[in-house]
């Protein structure tokens, strides 16, 4: 099936490409050699001037107006989207959502990464009368669930579809189940309707209300985050505390030979 996206993409470039041989092919009937040549030299200047205002811009966007996000969640995507940059992909291309007997498939954006990654998920234990069982914790009686180990398809995908957008937008992470697409080489095709953001992650909307894939697989993904942010504000308290941080012990120091100057004459 033809990518209707990509064509529309080709055919503005050919365009674009005709235009430039029109402008050419008149310069030199017009001017000779010396008109191509002018030609060229503006088009290079335009291009260098474009370039310029879109950094500009850029840097004007990433220092004052770009929202940092530190929340947990956050921090586990930025890790998987490294994951998967390492995992370079060279044999896939485009990232397809299937669609449905009525609806074509639908290209999603450009896959930049993959990996693969295994969470925890639970499942409430029941009996032979699917009644729910419970156990003991803590003087009261809770649900007892099983945990069980589930592998996930990770990709990192860009949807931008210039150059100029990708400065200005974040890559976007994908988990499937390693069922839920075709074989990953060329492009890859997702078994579904759409694409539905949950926290700082896309899902299947089959997956939309799978609380024991999704839910339960994220908070203890936070739940480890947080663990090690602990650990790590814990290890910098120890230091100041024992002399060990050698910049803390430095402030200490020029603090301690600062004198207070004497305003009376």
């Amino acid at each position: 099936m033809m990518n209707t996206e990509k064509g529309k993409g080709n055919k503005g470039l050919f365009i674009f490409l005709i235009i430039i041989l029109m402008l050419l092919v008149l310069g030199f009937v017009f001017l000779g050699i010396r008109g191509v040549l002018n030609i060229l030299k503006w088009l290079l200047i335009g291009l260098f001037i474009l370039a310029i205002i879109g950094l500009l811009i850029y840097f004007i966007w990433f220092l004052f107006f770009k929202k940092e996000k530190y929340d947990v969640t956050y921090v586990n995507k930025k890790k998987l989207l490294d994951a998967c940059k390492k995992g370079n992909p060279q044999t896939m291309k485009d990232l397809y959502i299937s669609g449905d007997k009525g609806h074509s498939r639908v290209r999603w954006g450009k896959i930049t990464g993959y990996c693969r990654i295994s969470v925890l998920t639970r499942n409430l234990e029941v009996d032979k009368d699917g009644k729910p069982q419970y156990e003991t914790k803590d003087g009261g009686k809770e649900l007892k669930y099983q945990l069980e180990k589930i592998e996930q398809d990770v990709f990192s995908v860009t949807t931008a579809r210039t150059w100029l957008g990708k400065l200005f937008s974040d890559e976007e992470v994908v988990r499937v189940s390693p069922d839920s697409h075709n074989e990953l080489v060329g492009d890859v095709i997702l078994y579904g309707f759409s694409l539905i953001p949950i926290s700082e992650y896309w899902f299947l909307n089959d997956d939309f209300l799978d609380v024991r894939k999704i839910d339960y697989a994220i908070l203890k993904e936070a739940e480890r985050g947080i663990m090690f942010e602990m650990l790590r504000d814990s290890k910098a308290i120890v230091d100041k505390a024992s002399g060990l941080d050698s910049r803390h012990n430095k402030e200490i120091e020029q603090k301690t030979m600062f004198e207070v100057p004497n305003f009376k004459k």
